[in-house]
């Protein structure tokens, strides 16, 4: 997951025909002076950082001169804010506020939700404690996204002011367009704010995304150092998302058994049995596709975690579809990487189409343990927790260098 500073989230709203405050980047304190000499009048200083409560923290400041500013930015700039360090500050008109909305959307579980109160700014997780029944949420259709109708009622239910609702039902239903087509994890528009004119200003905006066009963010001076399991996860999400032919999932654990796995039940399953074998999965994978390409990059992202130290193939009976295109993948995988199956185990237990190829391609490389043809599930994981045990240290040897 990508998070992205302010400047970014508000240039790509702009984009999108949003109401959005004119605002500037600035990295000294001279240059937030400039930029509120050209904005004019009375202007907010923000702390340009990927993180919320920003206001809590003393990081957004209002300043009625550009020298004000300046000494704003100065105080702000080179200190740390949540957490993450300070190198620019944005700077953008201060909107006379007269009423502040908060609006979320969120894809943590399936479907997305909306978040909505008609209570927004700094105190919304307050109200959220103390008053839930101001903060109401619903789901949101994955065919038909949320039409301003759906936004309507979503609105009523927060109480908002019936002769904002035609206005902030429609904005709500272009964020939610504008959210699907980032590829949003997270939006969060706190404050939504209406001036004394009635008109809708996106003051505060946070945004979330696995979408890979921000990948080279990270190289920026103001954003944290890249993830290196944020970068395995985004990139079978980036492979799922191009490549066709099923979908497939990775999420990164802190264990040390790589496993592929078929998803849904049964992968959760071998999961569960793995734990209470004493075992440590390194990660969760879903998998729907036999595309070879899909499943290698899958099977690379799972050998490029250093903490692995033994990897796990298994599948239930229903999910065993032409499995020598999801077993050759890992094997030449293996080849290329110089792993020694004998120092780092590989236990696959895949039966079905195919298996005759699988067998084969597993057989040409010494060590690698593909149980007999109906093995049960705790066969398996019985033996890559006991081989996984006894296994040297990634550092020991057993994977030739650059691996």
């Amino acid at each position: 997951m990508h998070h992205l500073t302010e400047d970014r989230v508000k240039a790509l709203l702009r984009d999108h025909g949003l109401p959005v405050p004119a605002g500037e980047r600035a990295t000294s304190p001279d240059a937030a002076a400039e930029a509120a000499r050209r904005i004019g009048g009375a202007v907010v200083v923000k702390a340009l950082v990927p993180t919320g409560r920003r206001g809590l923290a003393g990081a957004v400041r209002f300043a009625e001169t550009p020298d004000e500013a300046a000494r704003h930015a100065g105080e702000i700039l080179g200190t740390e804010v949540n957490g993450f360090p300070c190198r620019a500050v944005y700077v953008e008109p201060k909107v006379d506020i007269r009423q502040e909305l908060y609006l979320s959307f969120l894809l943590e579980n399936y479907p997305a939700r909306v978040i909505a109160s008609a209570r927004g700014g700094v105190d919304i997780e307050s109200v959220h404690r103390d008053t839930p029944e101001a903060v109401v949420s619903a789901p949101i259709d994955p065919l038909r996204g949320l039409p301003v109708w759906d936004a309507v009622a979503l609105w009523e239910r927060a109480g908002l002011d019936t002769a904002l609702l035609p206005g902030v039902a429609t904005l709500t239903a272009r964020l939610q367009e504008f959210f699907a087509a980032s590829d949003g994890i997270m939006l969060e528009l706190n404050p939504i704010a209406f001036d004394a004119d009635g008109r809708p200003h996106l003051v505060g905006a946070m945004l979330a995304t696995e979408d890979a066009m921000f990948a080279g963010d990270e190289d920026d001076d103001d954003a944290p150092p890249p993830d290196p399991r944020a970068e395995r996860e985004r990139r079978v999400m980036h492979a799922s998302r191009t490549l066709p032919g099923g979908m497939v999932r990775y999420t990164e654990l802190d264990g040390d058994i790589g496993m592929f796995v078929g998803g849904g039940g049964a992968g959760l399953h071998q999961h569960d049995l793995i734990l209470a074998a004493g075992g440590r999965p390194a990660n969760h994978t879903d998998a729907s596709t036999i595309n070879p390409d899909k499943v290698r990059v899958l099977i690379d992202t799972i050998l490029d975690n250093p903490n692995v130290r033994s990897l796990f193939i298994s599948w239930h009976y229903q999910q065993m579809a032409q499995i020598d295109k999801r077993v050759i993948p890992a094997i030449e995988a293996i080849r290329e990487r110089g792993i020694d199956p004998r120092e780092f185990p590989v236990v696959i237990r895949m039966f079905g189409p195919g298996e005759e190829a699988a067998r084969a391609a597993a057989a040409t490389i010494p060590g690698i343990h593909y149980l007999p043809h109906g093995a049960c599930m705790t066969d398996g994981i019985d033996l890559i927790v006991r081989l996984t045990a006894e296994a040297p240290a990634r550092n020991g040897g057993r994977v030739a260098e650059g691996v």
